[in-house]
């Protein structure tokens, strides 16, 4: 039964070794150890073998011989237990470790030598019934102990190094020490049912399928490793203080249309294809439409760049016209140096940063990341998190600017803008932290915040009373383009009991909108249950004549800047009157932003704006200030 039990684990190592030498590999130091163990269980399935053997045919050969071949089987068990002691702690002693972390693993590789001088010291006794055979002896019983005491570490390191492992690694470390624990008393209390070496390789068997597997590591479409893995191994160049390299390969598309999609799959699927033969980089797959080629020799940046850029124009300058095709050209962020960034999540922040599409304002077709550019993502990062402890800490604030309704000679209106409160009482305004927020995907929750505390303001003091008709709340694109977006705000609106006309939403950075479908189907929905819209900034560059035609605005605001532009320059004031003439024609109503004087003032009352705003009237005030200067103004 025994030697059933061995050819099975062989089977099993066997299998996996076949399977893993087919797929590449990224070289993790996870993989290069993993890769050790398997190594050293088929050796010991092997001597396993080879003892049985020798001791059922011990007649053959002298003593000596057949005692050597047991003990390096006995040899063989303790370094798999040792190499799975090593695997699971290996980043640790190797790379980001502690002094005395990295000192325990060299004692640990002290001891395995110990271990090892000691079994073939010790005597070593065989038996063979013609049916059992096993060995036995103060050599046997010396394995058990050092098995023993890495079998324990192992489970006891998954747990005290738990914030340096992964819990996935750590769970399945545990289900195999559990089942080796098993085997080994087993076999311990009856030594003839040698299991211990088979069990090993079932354990093998787990760690392969659950965590090793390179196939996982794969993208499915285009075989390449898939961005699951590419902080993995950001993190491990980083950790073995290894320099290298990084160029992204990414495309600007130029319109969200189903002819675009089907170019830039097209593209995608060529460059692909090529990556195959680049062997001087590890190439990422993103799923997202790019891919990361990560070098760790420089020297084949520009090259390799320029071989794509030559594959591209063959294929559409193909000398058959019928197989020319054409491509969407390539746009390259290179990292020239990885020293510049000092993690993985600082990398990757870099370089999502910098993926092109028809809306944003990046130049040329590639862009070289020095210090500038990363202390500019770094201070992005600080702000980021400043925000959100912000929220998390309720320091943010809700101002409100009163609009002066020139019709009826009062303030009719106001605008809700966010503030953050420091520790210091200091004031952080939204230009400086909105723009970084909205790029790092947090403009939802921080809008949430925003409405809530905007709303519980006015289900509090009821300013409806005091002559304001209704509030105006910034409408960030992303949080508009939301499908979820319509029912979560009319819930707040049920929530807190403010009517729906109360509500003004303000429309801003049209130039980010990345479905227009989902936008303008949720503007309309909001719209019948009786919302308004408002057109922010218009004439900064940001809007322009077609939002006001296919969005359901009410009212448009010019910007500050065109405002200021109508009073110095001939071709502004011409703009800015033929707007609000157009405006007036379709309904909609004009906000002149940014008014600081008197004569401002009375010249956009003499164009027939219909409403102004600006530090003339008053400044966004904090909530009682509002309230009062309402009170003094309207009442």
């Amino acid at each position: 039964m025994n030697i059933y039990t061995q050819l099975c684990g062989l089977a099993i190592m066997a299998t996996i070794l076949f399977f893993y030498r087919r797929q590449p590999t990224m070289g993790l130091s996870s993989e290069r150890h993993f890769r050790t163990t398997i190594y050293s269980i088929l050796g010991c399935v092997l001597l396993d073998i080879a003892s049985c053997y020798f001791i059922v045919h011990s007649n053959r050969f002298s003593d000596t011989l057949v005692y050597l071949i047991c003990k390096l089987y006995l040899l063989s068990l303790q370094i798999v237990s040792f190499s799975v002691l090593f695997y699971t702690t290996a980043d640790v002693f190797e790379y980001y470790g502690s002094k005395h972390e990295k000192m325990l693993g060299t004692l640990y590789q002290v001891v395995c030598v110990i271990g090892m001088i000691i079994t073939m010291y010790l005597p070593i006794q065989i038996y063979y019934d013609g049916v059992k055979l096993y060995s036995y002896g103060p050599a046997t019983i010396a394995t058990y102990i050092f098995v023993s005491f890495y079998i324990f570490t192992t489970g006891i390191s998954t747990v005290v190094l738990r914030h340096h492992i992964k819990q996935k690694k750590s769970n399945m470390l545990l289900i195999w020490m559990a089942i080796w624990s098993v085997s080994a008393i087993i076999q311990f209390l009856d030594p003839k049912v040698l299991i211990v070496s088979y069990a090993s390789c079932i354990g093998a068997l787990i760690m392969y399928f659950e965590l090793e597997n390179p196939q996982s590591s794969l993208s499915r479409r285009t075989g390449h490793f898939s961005s699951a893995v590419i902080r993995d191994y950001f993190d491990y160049l980083y950790q073995s203080r290894k320099s290298f390299s990084v160029m992204m390969i990414s495309f600007r598309t130029v319109a969200d249309s189903a002819n675009e999609n089907k170019l830039l799959r097209t593209t995608i699927s060529k460059l692909s294809e090529f990556l195959f033969t680049v062997d001087t980089a590890k190439i990422f797959d993103t799923a997202e439409g790019y891919f990361v080629l990560v070098f760790e020799n420089m020297d084949f940046v520009e090259s390799t760049k320029f071989r794509i850029n030559t594959y591209f124009q063959s294929i559409q300058d193909n000398p058959d016209v019928s197989d020319a095709i054409t491509l969407l050209s390539p746009f390259y962020t290179i990292v020239p140096d990885s020293s510049i960034s000092s993690n993985a999540d600082e990398l990757i922040l870099l370089l999502t940063g910098f993926i092109p599409n028809d809306r944003n304002k990046l130049t040329g077709n590639e862009v070289i990341v020095n210090d500038e550019i990363m202390a500019t993502v770094r201070h992005s990062k600080v702000v980021e998190k400043m925000v959100v402890e912000a929220m998390e800490n309720d320091r943010i604030e809700v101002h409100y600017q009163p609009i002066f309704d020139i019709a009826k000679n009062k303030y009719t209106t106001a605008e809700a803008l966010v503030r953050i409160r420091l520790g210091d009482d200091s004031l952080i305004y939204p230009d400086e932290f909105i723009p970084i927020v909205e790029a790092s995907g947090r403009i939802i929750p921080l809008s949430d915040t925003i409405y809530r505390k905007a709303l519980s303001f006015l289900k509090s003091y009821h300013i409806d009373r005091l002559g304001v008709e209704h509030v105006e709340l910034n409408l960030s694109v992303k949080q508009g383009e939301n499908p979820l977006f319509v029912n979560r705000f009319l819930e707040m609106l049920k929530e807190y009991n403010i009517s729906a006309e109360f509500i003004n939403l303000e429309i801003t950075e049209t130039n980010s909108i990345h479905s227009q479908e989902n936008l303008f189907a949720n503007m309309k929905k909001l719209e019948e249950e009786g919302l308004s819209f408002s057109l922010d900034d218009f004439g900064s560059g940001s809007s322009n004549l077609n939002y006001i035609i296919d969005m359901p605005v009410v009212i448009v605001k010019l910007d500050k800047h065109l405002t200021d532009e109508y009073f110095i320059n001939p071709k502004a004031k011409a703009i800015v009157k033929t707007v609000i003439e157009m405006a007036h024609s379709m309904g909609i109503k004009i906000i002149a932003e940014g008014i600081e004087t008197s004569d401002s003032l009375e010249e956009m009352k003499t164009l027939g704006v219909d409403y102004i705003q600006g530090f003339y009237f008053s400044r966004p005030l904090p909530e009682h200030e509002f309230l009062k200067f309402i009170q003094q103004h309207n009442l």
